[in-house]
């Protein structure tokens, strides 16, 4: 209810109270009489209101304003430095990390460091983690994330954790 509808209200209810008075009604049935006018005319005002809910869905006004991911990402990118920006790298280097880790390679792992530039290039990941990454680095990443795509996954068949699973697979 805003302040206006209101004011609207209590002016009806003192009005009608007033104009009861003058037609000689007593003062307590000219003060109901009122109250009632005031009643229907902030019922009728409400009636036709909306709910605001602050937390509802977004106008499309506030998706104009706020920008889409595609654009922040395009923002990210700046030509006459060739750097690309922290959002850019750090959503590639996610990419690659799930694609990474379909073929059973743990990037936090130093060990499987010579597997990984094998797959994606020569010092490409560590690039990538560097703190300025370019835009051709991000550029090997994509088209490595793409050859990795094309790759076949490392099988899920269980490991044999019994005894006798594990004799039967070395006598085969």
């Amino acid at each position: 209810m805003t302040l206006r509808r209101g004011i609207v209200a209590v002016l009806v209810l003192v009005a009608a109270t007033i104009a009861l008075m003058l037609f000689g009604l007593e003062p307590m049935f000219a003060l109901s009489g009122g109250v009632l006018a005031g009643a229907v005319v902030l019922l009728s005002a409400l009636r036709g209101a909306e709910a605001v809910v602050e937390d509802g869905p977004r106008d499309e006004d506030d998706l104009i304003t706020r920008g889409t991911e595609i654009s922040r990402l395009a923002w990210a990118f700046n030509p006459r430095t060739g750097v690309a920006g922290e959002i850019v790298s750090r959503r590639v280097r996610a990419l690659l990390r799930r694609r990474l880790t379909r073929l059973r390679i743990d990037v936090d792992d130093p060990s499987q460091l010579g597997r990984i530039d094998a797959l994606l290039g020569v010092g490409l990941w560590q690039r990538l983690n560097g703190r300025q990454v370019e835009n051709i680095d991000i550029r090997r990443a994509l088209d490595a994330a793409d050859r990795l795509v094309a790759e076949p996954a490392v099988s899920h068949e269980p490991t044999p954790t019994t005894r006798s699973a594990i004799r039967k697979q070395e006598r085969a």
